[in-house]
């Protein structure tokens, strides 16, 4: 593939990688697409085409795409393209020619092939025409891109922009990479076949090119094939600035920004970076630059004879004197914006040889081809591609923008939704957790106000039978169980009974009986202890357990429940004051001196509404078992017996108001000394 005046990077992709051809010369094209292999229908004429640039082969030798000879040549041929051997290309090529569906293999046996354009171009359209029947748009663009590039090769500007035009409009179907190249390519021949106008719109294309690169880069640091493309860029537009804007100063700024390390094409960056120098007026950069021309590296891809010629220029600026053969010596294939610069700038030089010789080329070029119609044909053309190029890539750049509106649309409604879903789980979790300990705290609350009500007395609030019975053993099996500390402490059981009773409900009505009632439990919490069980046993009756130091205290703390009723009238809800009195019987628990033995619950209280029985004769007083000398007594039946036992000395009864042991008569409040037990419950 000739392409005297420009550097050309053409990419094969297979399987993430392929061979590469450069062709540095003056400026660059490229091309990129990724080629797998593709099944193409039947042979058409386009492939004859190419058949015939490549001599048939004996019928002995017909080889097929799965012989191993035919993978070994086009193993070959890929390697040798990757170094751009393209004569040795063509010789694996008519080794083994490439079958019908083989399309990578047959579009590099088309590149290598650079001196037939007129058999090659018709065949890169057959190859495009193959693989849009198999829906492989990348690599058809891929065949219309190697296409237009080598009809301008050709001459045919007109021609290339077409083409151009025809892969721009497939831009919807291309891949960014493909796209990209095509768009550059376009860009270059802006550059070299448009007015200032085109070249600028072709330097802007370069720019986005490198933006674009820059950002690949970013994203993988590791691909060093994009330093190579960076850098390619670069070199392009400092053409542009050198050869037709003529901006050296800006086009020095570019040549250096490309890659040093580059072999394909830093030869030619430094050749343009001394005629650039050159023109600033900066001698001494200039002969440094084509110093280090002529040390650069040859490149191995494109014969750059051209090159030799614009050394000579620089020469022959800075030191007076040149070589003039290299710059007769132009190959016919070299692009007409080359051979054009370089007759122009011999023409306005001082030394007649020289200028006769650009004199001499410029006849040659306007006699061949007739520069004013190319102009003329190449900026028409030229405004059409840039048109079409311009809504494709308007048409794109809508589809990404609203792709990605409706991308982000997407997102932000599932993110929306899932804010909400997750948002009304946690709602209904915590309205689940809310109701769930409402309920538990609810639960809870009537448990308590059932469990309250079921042990306590709904008018007094003091605790009922069924406290008494849950708890009365527990007091009773700690009397039992009591320790040397406890030694002497007694356990009183007492049943309290208001004193005519029903005559207050008969006379003041029941509203006064209940208030009795509650004045009367009022009282006995006042008197006792809050460790003391002081229960409504049913009716007028109470029912109090209280632990006391001794057997000899007993007496003072009974004496002080019945003072709590008689020493001070009660006032009844009318105003009225009513002195109440009560009655109570006691036992005093153990019962049987020196002996702890337990004595069922039921015989207990037996025993004391016995002794409240036998109080009643005689009301507002008390009378307390005290002591119990014949066990047997416990099993017998005291209703009525208590006096009878107590004259047979078979347990011995206290009574009160009297003057009990250990009780003051001073005391205003009624309290014995030392009566109670203050050991813990």
């Amino acid at each position: 593939m000739s392409n005297r005046g420009f550097i050309r990077l053409v990419r094969f992709l297979r399987h993430g990688s392929g061979p590469r051809a450069v062709r540095p010369v003056a400026f660059a094209g490229r091309f990129a697409s990724a080629l797998p292999a593709i099944r193409a229908p039947a042979m058409g004429w386009g492939w004859a085409l190419l058949l015939a640039v490549l001599p048939a082969c004996p019928a002995s030798a017909a080889v097929t795409a799965d012989d191993p000879r035919y993978q070994q040549a086009r193993a070959a041929a890929e390697t040798l393209y990757r170094d751009s051997e393209f004569e040795q290309v063509l010789e694996s090529c008519r080794e083994a020619p490439p079958v019908a569906e083989d399309l990578p293999y047959r579009l590099i046996c088309l590149i290598a092939d650079e001196n037939r354009p007129d058999i090659t171009i018709p065949a890169l359209f057959h190859i495009h025409v193959d693989a849009l029947g198999q829906g492989k748009a990348d690599l058809a663009a891929q065949a219309l891109s190697v296409a237009a590039w080598r009809q301008s090769e050709a001459g045919d500007i007109r021609g290339a922009f077409g083409t151009y035009e025809r892969a721009l409009a497939m831009g919807d179907r291309l891949s960014p990479a493909v796209l990209n190249d095509i768009t550059l390519n376009t860009g270059g021949l802006y550059v070299m076949y448009g007015d200032p106008e085109y070249v600028a719109k072709g330097v802007e294309l370069q720019q986005l090119a490198i933006t674009r690169l820059q950002e690949m880069k970013k994203a993988d640091p590791a691909n060093t094939s994009l330093d190579f493309d960076i850098s390619l860029a670069q070199h392009n537009i400092g053409v542009a600035h050198a050869l037709h804007l003529d901006d050296y100063a800006l086009a020095l700024e570019w040549f250096d920004r490309v890659d040093r390390g580059n072999g394909e094409f830093i030869r030619s960056a430094l050749v343009f970076s001394a005629l650039s120098a050159l023109q600033l007026g900066r001698l001494e950069d200039s002969r440094r630059y084509l110093a280090q021309s002529h040390a650069a590296p040859r490149s191995r891809a494109t014969p750059s004879r051209y090159l030799r010629c614009y050394q000579e220029l620089v020469k022959l600026g800075l030191d007076g004197h040149a070589e003039l053969a290299p710059c007769r010596d132009l190959d016919e294939r070299d692009p007409l914006q080359v051979k054009l610069d370089l007759a122009k700038r011999m023409t306005v030089l001082e030394q007649p040889e020289w200028r006769m010789a650009g004199l001499e080329a410029m006849h040659r070029l306007f006699i061949r081809t007739l520069e004013a119609q190319l102009k003329q044909g190449s900026i028409h053309a030229a405004s059409r591609a840039e048109l079409n190029r311009l809504q494709v890539e308007a048409k794109l750049q809508d589809e990404l923008v609203e792709k990605e509106r409706a991308l982000k649309q997407m997102e932000q409604q599932r993110l929306m939704s899932l804010r909400l879903l997750a948002g009304a789980l946690v709602a209904i979790l915590l309205l689940v957790l809310l109701v769930i300990l409402l309920r538990l705290r609810q639960d809870r609350k009537l448990a308590r106000h059932f469990h309250t009500m079921s042990l306590q007395d709904g008018l007094t609030g003091l605790h009922n039978r069924r406290y008494f019975e849950q708890h009365i053993e527990t007091e009773l099996e700690r009397l039992h169980r009591a320790g040397p500390a406890e030694r002497g402490h007694v356990l009183a059981l007492c049943l309290v009974d208001i004193d005519h009773f029903k005559r207050i409900n008969d006379t003041h009505g029941h509203a006064a009986g209940d208030t009795v009632l509650v004045e009367a439990a009022r009282r006995l919490r006042a008197t006792l202890r809050d460790s003391d069980m002081v229960v409504r046993w049913g009716g007028e009756e109470f029912l109090l357990a209280t632990r006391v130091k001794d057997r000899a205290q007993v007496g003072c703390v009974i004496e002080r429940v019945r003072r709590a009723f008689a020493d001070q009238p009660m006032q009844l809800p009318d105003g009225t004051a009513l002195d109440v009195t009560c009655t109570i019987g006691a036992i005093v628990l153990p019962a049987t001196t020196g002996s702890a033995a337990p004595v069922a619950r039921d015989r207990l209280l037996q025993l004391a509404d016995a002794a409240l029985y036998l109080g009643k004769e005689q009301r507002d007083c008390w009378i307390c078992i005290e002591d119990v000398t014949d066990p047997d007594v416990l099993a017998q039946d005291v209703d009525g017996a208590l006096v009878r036992f107590e004259a047979e000395g078979r347990l011995r009864l206290a009574r009160g108001p009297g003057q009990p042991t250990g009780y003051d008569h001073a005391d205003s409040a009624g309290h014995c000394a030392d009566a109670a037990d203050t050991g813990p419950r």
